[in-house]
């Protein structure tokens, strides 16, 4: 399996086994699967400490009558894979893990899984987890290209595809992965990495610990990007774009505005570079 440096975040939680205690976790995300619709090739790779382990899958349609805007919150260690597609219709399918101590403990913790959506409001919920026993939700969601979403993650990777509607998506940590989108995105983690490719709308993208990677297309339209990071840290562009462009170090932190025409992607990270590189 290839795994992409910059989209993994490792999640680790307390690792003892003993009382007031949560098992560890771990969680890692490769970008080569994000097209796979299905659970068993998910993205995002999470596993515990907990020796049995219990898995279950499934379809629902998600009604988008009367929502102007699909709000997706993740379980505490799940990731969100969200990709826009041409149809009327919002699809969403459920991967839903449990661990513990015993199988029979595990399958009881996985029937006390669920995952509501009401009023286009989409989240996990489930019992409480200790020291015996923990439980996570992957979600995979197509939705209409020009649909609206805001998507919120705490220990879980965001990746997003294919989008014409705004965008919103936050993390806790965990990365963030956006592509081939057109409308107009914020996106923020606190601890994480940010991945940008073939964007074309106005975006604005922030980090306070992890880089930000821009990939631009060749051929296409010229954007115009302003980068920031702290004075620690360089802004690397090796796109053609480039070449009449460097750096400047004001108050502390180093800019880099690359001008164009629209759209305006604004990028800024805290302790972790800026690399803007084009593709063929």
């Amino acid at each position: 399996m290839r795994t992409a440096p910059l989209f993994v975040a490792a999640v680790l939680v307390t690792a003892p086994l003993f009382a007031a205690q949560r098992p560890l976790i771990v969680t890692s995300q490769d970008r080569s699967l994000l097209t796979i619709d299905d659970c068993a090739h998910f993205y995002t790779l999470t596993s515990s400490s907990l020796p049995a382990q219990a898995q279950a899958e499934e379809q629902r349609a998600v009604p988008l009558a009367g929502i102007d805007v699909l709000h997706v919150r993740a379980s505490d260690e799940g990731g969100v894979s969200i990709r826009g597609w041409d149809r009327p219709v919002a699809r969403l399918t459920v991967c839903k893990y449990a661990v513990a101590l015993t199988q029979m403990d595990a399958e009881r913790t996985l029937r006390s899984v669920a995952v509501t959506v009401h009023s286009g409001d989409i989240r996990p919920r489930g019992p409480e987890v200790d020291a015996t026993r923990t439980w996570w939700v992957h979600l995979i969601l197509r939705v209409p290209r020009n649909a609206a979403i805001d998507v919120a993650s705490a220990n879980g990777g965001i990746a997003i595809r294919n989008m014409a509607g705004r965008v919103t998506a936050r993390a806790t940590n965990g990365g963030i992965s956006l592509a081939s989108c057109e409308g107009t995105s914020r996106i923020s983690t606190e601890n994480g990495g940010i991945s940008l490719e073939n964007i074309t709308g106005h975006t604005e993208a922030t980090t306070l610990n992890g880089p930000i990677s821009i990939k631009l297309q060749s051929g296409s339209s010229r954007p115009t990007i302003e980068a920031r990071t702290d004075d620690a840290n360089e802004i690397r562009c090796r796109a053609k774009i480039c070449m009449d462009a460097q750096p400047t170090h004001s108050g502390g932190a180093n800019f880099l505005r690359i001008a164009g025409a629209l759209p305006i992607v604004r990028l800024s990270t805290g302790n972790a570079p800026i690399l803007i590189d084009q593709v063929r």
